[in-house]
């Protein structure tokens, strides 16, 4: 069973919709595309969460670390909709004495 990231992110995430698309470039430049797969859209949002060190950014690093970069969670985007999600980056800032910043880059994930 599939666990779900709770925490909220800060005002202001961000969405990156891509399709994954194959191309034949022929010699008289005509070219014809084409979708690659069955989930050839995903949609990725990053955003940020500010807090205290130890009772925002640290359980937010362990829940990622658990989830080693690769393993799906599920998380509820900013539009209401839940889907898989891993996220193998999340640099995190120190902003002021125990302030901390940590950015999520969450990759939708699709499972077969």
């Amino acid at each position: 069973m599939l666990k779900t990231f709770t925490w909220s992110v800060d005002m202001g995430p961000s969405a990156q919709t891509s399709h994954r698309v194959g191309k034949n470039q022929f010699g008289d430049g005509y070219a014809q595309k084409f979708k690659i797969g069955i989930n050839n859209k995903t949609k990725n949002w990053s955003g940020t969460k500010k807090g205290d060190y130890r009772t925002v950014i640290k359980p937010i690093i362990d829940f990622l670390d658990e989830h080693e970069g690769y393993l799906p969670f599920l998380w509820t985007d900013p539009h209401g909709e839940t889907r898989q999600y891993t996220c193998s980056e999340y640099p995190v800032v120190q902003t002021k004495g125990n302030h901390w910043q940590i950015t999520l880059n969450f990759e939708q994930n699709h499972s077969v």
